[in-house]
């Protein structure tokens, strides 16, 4: 077990305030770190000097959210790999798993120190050895590269500032605890639970309505071609999973932190092509935090993803059966990412189809994001989303603006400030635009293990 911070009075602190007033929101993966960690070869594991290159069919490096989260569709419980990420490259400060190893013990005289990949410049500075990589038993420092048990958590707290209300909040978001076994050597069981929040309190509330399980699953995998298949309750995988869950390409699209499905999933996700299927039902009446109307679905995603950029597809079918109506829903987009380093860019465009008895409906979004890391720890980001709930009506459509910052200043803790205002209306483009519908100041505190 690999458990790098003392966190039982911390999660029951955090537990008891997110219990009277708070939110309880998952951690989602963060695609940008997936996408620039293809700039070195260090960034996931120690330096691989004198490491063997694996056939095709044998290799687990990705620049995928399946790296760095024991879920494959991302947020979570972090893999080996994703906590050596966490601590050797996000923070500004703190103890860094390089502090426990030595690449040069495995570096074969004559032989590059460092690999580096630059999209004007492709990859260099690293040949191949003969060492397997799974032999290397200090390949992530002092974690633990294979556990049969582990634990993790995040917790966060909000601030949002209102500027257009001139109101203000402060409220726990998540605390969220992840357990992970492996009874077997390919076989993984994941579960999540965590507390949930109610701005209003209903009346009838009893002790378990506090309570959620977003996912729960078992898991085998590993398997050639970095193949893998799952059965369980999980989030439906589509486009990119952005650790903001109010984007229009999220929440707005179908797929906020609360909507989970119950299903099985089979994918492969090796070097470079990448692809999955899904078949689920949702609304399982009694699962702790499930809100879902009931209904069936699928999903369907495929892709490519290099050191220097991603491209993927995504579909997605659901039939929800509301008081005893069909309404599908097919939504498709396309989702892409280029690794600029130090800088990052990353986008996406969905269309819905609401199809019901009485009406159809098309619904558009987009959303675009530049990430630029500035020093060890810092980043700045801005982001512009668009989306129109129905192309048939006028001015129904909004944009959005952000402008923000990441810092990670120590070993397991973040910081984000952000700023966006948000349009309703109006002509396109942005620059048309004059009556703001609301600016917000955003300030978000997160620690995790």
């Amino acid at each position: 077990m690999t458990n790098h911070l003392t966190a039982p009075r911390l999660t029951l602190a955090l537990a008891l305030v997110t219990l009277a007033s708070g939110l309880s929101l998952e951690a989602a993966a963060t695609p940008i770190y997936a996408i620039r960690a293809g700039n070195a070869c260090d960034t996931c594991h120690m330096e691989p000097s004198g490491w063997a290159n694996p056939d095709l069919k044998d290799r687990l490096c990705s620049m995928d959210c399946n790296g760095c989260h024991v879920n494959p569709s991302g947020g979570g419980m972090r893999t080996s790999l994703g906590l050596h990420y966490g601590r050797q490259v996000l923070p500004t400060w703190g103890e860094r798993p390089s502090e426990h190893y030595d690449p040069e013990k495995y570096r074969p005289e004559g032989h590059p120190k460092k690999g580096r990949y630059r999209i004007t410049e492709g990859f260099s500075g690293w040949w191949p050895g003969d060492t397997p990589f799974k032999t290397i038993d200090e390949r992530y420092g002092d974690v633990d590269p294979d556990p049969s048990f582990r634990v993790g958590g995040d917790f966060r707290f909000m601030n949002l500032y209102n500027i257009t209300d001139d109101e203000a909040a402060f409220f726990p978001m998540q605390a969220d605890v992840y357990l992970m076994g492996k009874p077997l050597d390919k076989v993984t069981m994941y579960a999540s639970a965590g507390l949930r929040g109610y701005k209003e309190r209903p009346d009838d509330l009893e002790a378990i309505d506090y309570f959620i399980s977003r996912e729960a699953f078992i898991k085998a995998g590993q398997f050639d071609y970095n193949s893998y298949v799952r059965a369980g309750r999980f989030n439906p995988s589509y486009g990119w999973r952005l650790p903001n869950h109010t984007a229009y390409t999220r929440r707005d699209l179908g797929f906020g932190e609360n909507r989970q499905v119950f299903g099985m999933e089979a994918g492969i996700n090796p070097n470079y092509l990448y692809a999955n299927v899904a078949g689920f039902a949702q609304g399982l009446e009694g699962w702790p935090g499930d809100d879902e109307p009931f209904g069936y679905g699928s999903t369907f995603n495929v892709g490519w993803r290099d050191l220097g950029w991603q491209v993927g597809g995504s579909l997605h079918y659901l039939n929800r059966l509301e008081d005893g109506n069909d309404n599908d829903d097919v939504t498709t987009g396309v989702n892409w990412g280029f690794n600029l380093y130090p800088a990052v860019y990353l986008g996406e465009v969905d269309a819905r189809f609401t199809l019901t008895d009485g009406e159809n409906v098309t619904s558009l979004f987009a959303y675009h994001e530049l990430n630029w890391l500035v020093l060890r720890g810092w980043s700045l980001k801005g982001s512009y989303e668009w989306q129109d709930q129905n192309i048939d009506i006028l001015d129904d459509h909004s944009h959005r603006v952000s402008l923000g910052g990441d810092w990670h200043p120590y070993t397991y803790t973040h910081i984000e400030a952000l700023y966006r205002r948000t349009w309703a209306g109006g002509a396109y483009p942005i620059t048309e635009l004059t009556d703001a519908q609301a600016d917000e100041v955003l300030a978000i505190l997160h620690a995790w293990f």
